[in-house]
């Protein structure tokens, strides 16, 4: 057996990013930017009216509260000509000012009477207006290659007129459950059967990251598994959940071989997932995932998350294991490195305390908890001492 961090540091290696794909924006939240992005124009791309009131010169306010209302002028619009002395344009935020005009007076200090405007206060020259390129000047940088895209970027790509952009790829996924005795969730449940609650939940976790795949039941029986698994390997990753240790309806290992996937590790010394599998068909990563519920989960947070983070471009991509103190003991006993089901409490200083289970099947223990807490090979961790751990929630 392999170490937890042996069998990281090879799928990590293996996991290659993917051609670049123009995206839509989106569908580009969390998508890694592979090009700089400059503006092509001016924001805003003329003066506009910053609320909705009157076009006017300031100096003829300064005289005179009276003026002529010479027309109206809505966002999208462009006044004909230019604004003359003693005359005003009602105009709408957004539209642009007209020639001539160089203040904009809130209509809220305004009142019209048979087309005679009253303004109950002078403006100051520039006044609620948003000058051409104040904002964004032409060429300017606005998003540096690298950067992962978040919601709040978006306007300001789509300001600039970018419908697509140039980002990493998600990959493609296939998603396998294997067992004669499941069966999906809302159908009838046969004698001797069970629902499937792994592939739902690595469904579940896929969705989050931006990946949709629909999970496949296969038979313990070798040539609907080649089938099912040949029909996989058209994908980029290839999760399968059950059928990987030594047991004899364990197929898997051995129908991914004859199907040309390549071994990279099988067995890690940890505790839930042992019997865990990964390996490669060329560019393609294979994920044989134990069939116990909680070594599915860990294995997503620990091992697939960060290959399809890595694949689809991002640095960041290894998992996010953070340090808190332990408000009780843990004593998990086991010469493997053991991932304990935790309840984690703050958000800054955590607190530590695991969350008692029946095994590595127990799922309402593990919708109870909100982490693992690493455990050392054959150690234990004593209260009030400190501890890496990994969370979900």
């Amino acid at each position: 057996m392999i170490t937890f961090e042996e069998a990281m540091t090879a799928v990590f290696r293996q996991a290659k990013p993917l051609p670049a794909a123009l995206t839509r924006l989106e569908s580009s939240v969390g998508r890694v930017l592979l090009e700089d992005i400059k503006s092509g124009m001016d924001m805003p791309p003329f003066n506009k009216s910053a609320v909705d009131g009157y076009a006017v010169r300031s100096a003829d306010l300064a005289k005179n509260r009276d003026l002529v209302c010479a027309g109206v002028l809505q966002a999208g619009e462009a006044f004909k000509g230019k604004l003359g002395a003693g005359e005003c344009v009602k105009i709408m935020t957004g539209a642009p000012v007209p020639a001539g005009a160089d203040s904009v007076a809130m209509v809220e200090t305004t009142s019209e009477r048979n087309g005679l405007v009253e303004f109950k206060e002078a403006v100051r020259k520039g006044a609620n207006i948003a000058l051409r390129g104040e904002d964004i000047k032409k060429g300017r940088g606005i998003l540096a290659r690298g950067t992962v895209i978040s919601i709040s970027q978006i306007a300001v790509l789509a300001a600039v007129g970018r419908g697509r952009i140039k980002t990493g790829a998600l990959p493609k996924v296939s998603l396998v459950n294997t067992g004669g005795e499941i069966v999906a969730p809302g159908a009838r449940l046969g004698k001797n059967s069970i629902y499937n609650s792994n592939g739902p939940m690595l469904s579940a976790m896929l969705k989050a990251d931006g990946i949709s795949t629909e999970p496949v039941i296969v038979r313990d029986e070798e040539k609907a598994m080649r089938a099912a698994l040949g029909k996989a390997l058209a994908a980029d990753i290839v999760l399968i959940s059950g059928g990987v240790s030594m047991g004899d309806y364990d197929l898997v290992p051995g129908v991914l071989k004859v199907l040309g996937v390549k071994k990279v590790f099988h067995n890690v010394r940890i505790r839930p997932g042992k019997p865990m599998f990964f390996g490669v068909k060329g560019r393609k990563l294979v994920f044989g995932i134990p069939g116990n519920p909680l070594a599915n989960f860990m294995a997503y947070l620990a091992y697939i998350r960060p290959a399809i983070l890595k694949m689809s471009g991002r640095q960041d991509y290894a998992p996010d294991f953070k340090t808190g103190v332990c408000s009780s003991k843990f004593d998990p006993r086991t010469p493997r490195r053991a991932m304990v089901l935790s309840a984690v409490r703050g958000r800054t200083n955590y607190s530590l305390a695991p969350v008692s289970n029946n095994g590595s099947a127990d799922i309402l223990a593990l919708a109870r908890a909100g982490g693992f807490t690493m455990v050392k090979e054959g150690g234990s961790i004593k209260k009030g001492e400190k501890a890496v751990f990994l969370e979900w929630q």
